[in-house]
Formats: structure tokens, C-alpha cells, sequence
């Protein structure tokens, strides 16, 4: 049995994240100054992208890569805080000038309504961003699930394919196929249903 190089995790997953983004962009920035249509440059950001990960297929399985955990684990199960106290509430610093015409009745209402906003507005603002925040996480858990656990499956077969070169480009054709070029029937079909 040959020696396998250990690749972290980490490098993989910081890699594709900034690669296939990069690699879209510059598509789609290339096709506004040649007036390529929607269409076209998904088919070149998607061709290229599975280029880029057939040729990272190929020398992974050729050098005989094993991808090491570095990522850790990502663990949804988060405490979430807890609404700000709105109990010791400080009203310093405002001021009365429009709500003194109405009386003393009108300032009491602007102050109830300010405070009543006040309050409403940081209880949204806080719950937006616990939202986001979870957002954040679950779809970096997705990733770091399907990049992480789909390339080491790939890399399984880095034993038998470790040094030939045949071998490793017949697994990497097949995992292109199958990781990727479902992507071209989603393409295919939408461009079939607006024709």
C-alpha cells in the first residue's frame, strides 16, 4: 500500500469557496463586454468550473490525496441569547421641541410612541440578526458537508489510483459527470422552458 498525502479539509474548503465564485464572476464580468446572455455564461461558468474540479480530481487521485478533518464540526445546536433587557431603559438625550405644542398630553404620547419603537426596533433588530447569523452557519454546514464529505469519497479511491494516470482519469470523468453535470440539465431545461 502506497503513502497517502494528507490534504486539511480546511485548504479544500477555503479553496473551492474562493475559486468557484472568483470563476463565475469573471465569467459573467467577461459576458457583459461581449453581450453574452444569461444562458451562454452559465454554460462557460459551468464548463469551467468542471474543468477545474476534473483536473482536481485527477491529481488528487494520481498523488494518492486523503483529505484530513480539519474543519472540525460544525454543531448547530447554539445557544440562542436572549432578547435585550429592555427593563432598565435609559431615555437621556432626547428631545421635546415637536411634541410640546400638544400639551403636556402630547408629550407623553411622543415619549409612550418613542419608546414603544424603541423597543420594536431593537427587538427586530436583534431577531434579524440571530436569523442571519443562523443562516450563516447552516449554510456553511451544507458546504462544508457536501465539498468535504463528496471529495473524500472521491478521494476513497486514491489507493488503487495513486501513480496511474489511466485510472485516475477514469474516476475523475466519472465523478465530473456525476457531481456537475446534472448542474447543465437544470441549465438545459430552464433555457428550453423560456424558449
Amino acid at each position: 500500500m502506497k503513502n497517502r498525502t494528507l490534504i486539511n479539509a480546511r485548504t479544500v474548503f477555503i479553496a473551492t469557496l474562493v475559486v468557484m465564485p472568483t470563476l463565475i464572476l469573471i465569467v459573467y464580468f467577461s459576458g457583459i463586454s461581449q453581450h453574452r446572455s444569461l444562458y451562454l455564461n452559465s454554460l462557460f461558468s459551468t464548463t469551467i468550473v468542471s474543468i477545474v474540479f476534473f483536473v482536481f480530481i485527477t491529481s488528487g487521485l494520481y498523488n494518492g490525496w486523503k483529505l484530513k478533518d480539519t474543519l472540525g464540526k460544525f454543531n448547530l445546536r447554539r445557544k440562542i441569547p436572549r432578547p435585550p433587557d429592555t427593563g432598565g431603559f435609559d431615555a437621556g438625550g432626547f428631545d421635546l421641541a415637536d411634541a410640546g405644542a400638544e400639551g403636556i398630553g402630547g408629550i407623553l404620547v411622543a415619549i409612550f410612541l418613542w419608546i414603544c419603537i424603541a423597543v420594536i426596533g431593537s427587538m427586530v433588530l436583534f431577531y434579524a440578526g440571530t436569523i442571519i447569523w443562523l443562516t450563516i452557519v447552516s449554510i456553511a454546514a451544507i458546504l462544508y458537508w457536501i465539498i468535504f464529505r463528496a471529495f473524500r469519497l472521491i478521494f476513497k479511491n486514491s489507493t488503487e489510483c495513486s501513480g496511474n494516470i489511466t485510472k485516475s482519469i477514469l474516476i475523475a470523468v466519472l465523478y465530473t459527470l456525476l457531481y456537475n453535470f446534472w448542474i447543465y440539465g437544470i441549465i438545459f431545461g430552464v433555457h428550453f422552458l423560456n424558449s
